[in-house]
């Protein structure tokens, strides 16, 4: 059984003050003892001197008569005994028993007399089973005179006193212990205060305080404890904070952080990983297999997991590509990061495709203009050949000059150097102001514009300049496009809801969905995705031989969600393709009319 410390101090102090009173009990009998024999010893060396002079009186009396006469005179048992040991007389034996005593010159009392006058002992007595004190003395006539005493009275008079000292030793016990148990839960009590703090210090509460108003060590244990208390409190609220913080950090990281234990099971992954592993909420636990069956993540997490750092190494998951790094944890497990560098990749492979398409595009007139530049220096060329060489030159020039004002606008556009600077305008104005540019060329194919634009959809909330270059590229491919003789349709419709991005439109705001369609050879499904990218043709010789740069339907895609519009694109080979975009109607339009269609059945083809 596990004992308290009050329940031990306590049982010490009962044990020492035990042990005390026991060993008090058995010295003071055996002191007194001692006295009280040193006592009876020195009545008896007297009355033995007087018994021997008595004895010279009557020496020449039977010898067991005069053991009986000093008895009587004494009141002691008296011995005659010879010098051979022989006992002679008696006063508690009768002559006839004599003969079985044993010799007594062995005996130390009466060796010690033959010897040196006078002997003691004390001693059981052999004949009567009684302890004895026995002192003898030699007589004048070579015989010794012994007298014994029992030791019952001293022994009596000793157990008396040693059960009075016991019984005085039994109270003051009680009291004692009594006073040693308050004592002991006086002095363990702060201990056990002490001990409470500690505990609930080490299950985490560090606001208890042991709080002690004594002076003396445990008073200063108790404010060593509040003390510690305090500072551990300090320093965790610190940790907690940094924790906290490095939390905050990780978890708001674009990168995914993935911590995995020393067996490759995740302990923690932050929002981003989660959402790059598709991995549920608390995915603590997971294996390396659950996290991603791709051979390159688990190569990674065992190269991770061997002690050595991860150079940064790419690898696909879901479609996405992720940089990954990995290092090595000093506890064991490790730490692993990935990068979505996917929108990366696309960039690099849309610069690459522009710096391919805008090099050719770029060499394609400049190759012409060097070639019949060259041709040109030829004195011998016949005028004919000089004014329509000097025209394609010319031509050439104005495409590769058209080319790099659209590269000029697109970057300005991209860059943020172009603001939208929007009012209330009119579709068909804006619509016919562009298409006059485009009049020369539309009468030498035989290219007619037709609208359908509804009075309730002829307003839109635009920057003019850039709804005018949004037409004039739209309407230049559709006649680039279109067959002699076609028609170009301009639609207009309005609709409800918001388009994404317009956050900043009132909730009532509609919208005015634009269409231009023609009825031209149409693109196939398949470039369909990729006809608002910068330089990329559908039809890569129709669109040179046309002129035209590449770069309009991307400079439409801008223009239009700078406005916070959208726009796509239907197409079917040979039955022409239509373009839809977007643009906020004016808020004080009726919203009403957002159901209205303006559009023909066959406009969906």
């Amino acid at each position: 059984m596990r004992l308290r410390a009050d329940q031990k101090l306590f049982l010490t102090y009962l044990t020492i003050i035990a042990l005390v009173v026991l060993a008090l009990t058995v010295g003071v009998g055996q002191l007194l003892r001692r006295h009280l024999t040193d006592m009876l010893a020195r009545d008896l060396n007297r009355e033995l001197a007087l018994a021997n002079s008595l004895y010279d009186t009557r020496r020449a009396a039977a010898p067991d008569s005069i053991a009986d006469w000093l008895s009587s005179i004494s009141g002691r048992r008296v011995t005659l005994i010879d010098l051979d040991g022989t006992v002679r007389g008696d006063s508690d034996l009768r002559p006839d028993q004599f003969p079985a005593l044993e010799n007594h010159r062995g005996r130390p009392e009466i060796a010690a007399a033959l010897t040196g006058g006078v002997g003691r002992d004390v001693r059981m007595s052999h004949s009567i089973g009684i302890e004895h004190l026995y002192m003898a003395v030699r007589t004048r006539d070579a015989r010794v005179i012994r007298l014994a005493v029992p030791l019952h009275e001293v022994k009596a008079t000793v157990a008396r006193v040693q059960r009075g000292i016991f019984g005085v030793g039994f109270v003051a016990l009680v009291l004692t212990g009594l006073l040693s148990l308050a004592f002991s839960i006086a002095v363990t009590h702060p201990l056990r205060q002490i001990a409470g703090v500690a505990r609930a210090m080490a299950a985490g509460d560090l606001t208890r305080r042991a709080r002690s108003d004594q002076g003396d060590e445990l008073g200063e244990l108790a404010d060593a404890l509040d003390t510690l208390a305090a500072e551990l409190q300090r320093r965790l609220g610190q940790l907690e904070g940094e924790r906290a913080e490095m939390q905050a950090l990780i978890d708001g990281m674009s990168e995914g952080v993935i911590a995995v234990d020393g067996r490759g099971h995740v302990q923690r992954a932050n929002p981003a990983a989660r959402r790059l592993f598709s991995l549920p909420a608390d995915p603590r636990g997971l294996s390396p297999h659950e996290v991603a069956r791709r051979q390159a993540f688990q190569e990674l997490v065992r190269a991770a997991l061997d002690g050595a750092p991860v150079l940064p190494t790419e690898l696909t998951q879901d479609g996405r590509n992720l940089l990954a790094t990995a290092q090595p944890l000093p506890t064991g497990g490790a730490v692993m990061v990935f990068l979505d560098v996917s929108e990366l990749r696309r960039l690099e492979d849309v610069r690459r495709d522009f710096v391919a398409n805008a090099s050719h595009e770029l060499k394609t007139p400049l190759t012409a203009i060097r070639g019949f530049a060259e041709t040109l220096l030829d004195p011998g060329l016949p005028p004919a050949l000089r004014d329509q060489f000097t025209r394609t030159v010319k031509d050439n020039a104005d495409r590769l000059q058209r080319i790099i004002d659209d590269l000029l606008d697109l970057s300005r556009i991209e860059t943020g150097g172009w603001r939208v600077q929007p009012e209330i305008i009119s579709i068909t104005e804006i619509a016919d102001e562009a298409w006059s540019a485009l009049d020369e060329a539309a009468c030498q194919r035989g290219v007619t514009i037709t609208g359908q634009v509804a009075v309730e959809c002829e307003f839109v909330y635009a920057d003019p300049s850039a709804l005018r270059q949004v037409f004039t590229n739209l309407f230049g491919n559709a006649l680039r496009y279109s067959p002699r003789g076609g028609t170009i349709e301009l639609l207009a419709r309005g609709v409800a809801g918001r388009t994404p991005g317009t956050e900043s439109r009132a909730e009532g705001a509609g919208w005015i969905e634009i269409a231009v369609r023609d009825r031209g050879t149409g693109i196939a499904s398949t470039h369909l995705p990729r006809i608002f990218e910068r330089f990329y043709r559908a039809d890569t010789a129709r669109s040179r031989e046309d002129g035209g740069t590449g770069l309009g339907l991307a400079i439409v895609k801008h223009l239009v969600e700078g406005h916070g519009g959208s726009v796509d694109a239907e197409s079917e080979l040979g039955r022409g393709t239509t373009i839809r975009f977007t643009l906020p109607a004016p808020e004080e339009m009726d919203a009403a009319s957002a159901d209205a269609d303006a559009f023909a059945p066959e406009a969906d083809s």
